[in-house]
């Protein structure tokens, strides 16, 4: 991961110091390690909770009338 931030560095111009890159990557892997349950949940035949209606999104709601 620090070589990763390092070419971005490089690329981007963040002017990242080395104890700045160390800190972002160990963040990272923080994170990975967190969110790693998360990517190994299989969703492929669960139905979702909610489903769009396309057919009543392309149509627009009526206009109110201006009260006076």
């Amino acid at each position: 991961m620090e070589e990763q931030l390092r070419k971005l560095n490089a690329e981007y111009g963040f002017k990242l110091t080395e104890e700045e890159i160390k800190v972002i990557a160990s963040q990272a892997d923080e994170a990975n390690r967190l969110f790693q349950p998360l990517f190994e949940v299989d969703l492929n035949h669960v139905m979702p909770v909610l489903k769009l209606d396309r057919r009543a999104a392309s149509r627009k709601p009526a206009k109110k009338e201006r009260q006076k």
